[in-house]
């Protein structure tokens, strides 16, 4: 294997590493048995509040696995892929094969950095107030740009963004 495929291996394993310590990858097949025990509780509902906080719980324990599962499958197979291509001196699939460990160096850095922001509260709304200050005309427009741009990030994130108030500026 190239050296630069041995380093994008190289993240995608330190990547799973930092996966595996996030979720307690050891001890979350069983935790997920636990989950699915109290799920199948007939007075879960009793208490509606808990029960959606359980579910939250469950299904992000579940996403994690999955996540990880497919990355360290992916990772796998691609490594396969690219010994065959070299026994069989088949360039075609030497190349799909890094092409896809190259995508998937993408997703694994981004379930990495999904995996560090994954705190307590990282499931609570958020507000973002943006001020143009005293500036004018220009800070009103710069304001305006500004929020336009975090409105498309979020939205292409997949975020629901909704506007609470916008005071337009003096002109």
């Amino acid at each position: 294997m190239r050296a630069e495929i041995q380093g994008i291996v190289a993240e995608v394993e330190k990547s799973l590493v930092l996966l595996a310590q996030r979720m307690d990858r050891e001890t979350a097949p069983h935790r997920l048995e636990e989950f699915n025990a109290r799920v199948e509780d007939p007075t879960l509902w009793d208490n509606p509040e808990n029960a959606q906080k359980l579910m939250r719980e469950r299904q992000a324990l579940v996403d994690a696995m999955e996540s990880y599962d497919t990355i360290a499958g992916d990772l796998s197979d691609n490594i396969e892929l690219i010994e065959l291509g070299e026994m069989e001196g088949d360039a075609e699939v030497i190349k799909e094969a890094e092409e896809a460990l190259k995508l998937l160096k993408k997703k694994a850095a981004e379930k990495e950095l999904e995996a560090l922001l994954d705190g307590e509260a990282d499931a609570n709304d958020t507000f973002l107030e943006i001020n143009s200050g005293a500036g004018g005309t220009e800070s009103c427009d710069w304001a305006s740009m500004l929020a336009r741009m975090y409105v498309r990030w979020a939205e292409k994130k997949g975020y629901k963004v909704e506007l609470q108030a916008e005071s337009a500026g003096e002109e």
